[in-house]
């Protein structure tokens, strides 16, 4: 059959084995996209224990080896999370750019009910508790350092292959 495949959710960095990525080139997937998060590996407790820094430099390797071109690989990076920091996001951006694929960030957005809702209402600029418009992730409720300069230049960084780290 001729398909091809995309993957618009996250792949579990994990499972991408050679066998895996080679099985996913041959039957057609056209993008790729991984579920890094973050790549401040050692802080990533509050998060989750999905990936270590070399399981994705493994993954990334193996996908590459099967045939997929830079550009078919993108990394997804979490922005807007309470009590981020600026400068974890860029060294993410930068960490993943270095492994010759595509940064992509996905804006937090605060959910009720969840682990991380309690630091978000906290951390908020806004009274997401009482108004949940503000949970928004255009507003970027959880970061404190928000503004759309600072957006502007990580969307910058991210396509541009000569930003480097501010």
């Amino acid at each position: 059959m001729d398909v091809r495949f995309h993957t618009p959710n996250a792949l579990h960095i994990r499972e991408i084995s050679k066998k895996t990525a080679r099985l996913m080139f041959e039957a057609g997937f056209e993008t790729v996209r991984l579920g890094l998060e973050t790549a401040f590996f050692d802080s990533r407790g509050s998060l989750d224990r999905k990936v270590t820094e070399t399981e994705f430099r493994r993954a990334v390797s193996n996908l590459k080896d099967a045939g997929f071109r830079k550009e078919q690989i993108g990394a997804y990076l979490l922005v807007g999370l309470p009590g981020q920091i600026l400068s974890s996001i860029r060294k993410s951006i930068m960490i993943v750019k270095e492994n010759h694929i595509t940064p992509i960030p996905a804006y937090y957005t605060p959910i009720p009910h969840t682990k991380m809702w309690e630091s978000a209402a906290a951390s908020s600029r806004y009274d997401i508790i009482a108004d949940p418009v503000f949970t928004n992730n255009a507003v970027f409720p959880c970061m404190n350092s928000f503004s759309w300069e600072t957006i502007s230049q990580l969307k910058k960084m991210v396509r541009d292959p000569f930003e480097s780290i501010q």
